[in-house]
């Protein structure tokens, strides 16, 4: 393979791994939420949601807005 194979090869790699999804408890990294659902449990919503925008998220320290789903948790 040529260097630009190479290089080609590590950026499309790179863009596969920054797509994977993230599960992000309570809409960002850091967020606080909860509530009481029945029977005693705790729900917390999440989102799943690229790695690059998790990342993102985190620097910036508040919520992107882009999510493939967002769901709720009980436990």
């Amino acid at each position: 393979m040529t260097s630009r194979g190479k290089r080609i090869t590590l950026l499309v790699a790179a863009l596969i791994a920054l797509a994977l999804p993230i599960k992000a408890v309570c809409g960002y990294p850091g967020a606080r939420c909860g509530r009481a659902g029945a029977f005693k449990m705790v729900c917390k919503d999440y989102e799943l949601e690229p790695l690059a925008f998790y990342l993102l998220e985190k620097l910036l320290d508040r919520d992107v807005g882009f999510a493939y789903t967002s769901r709720e948790d009980c436990r």
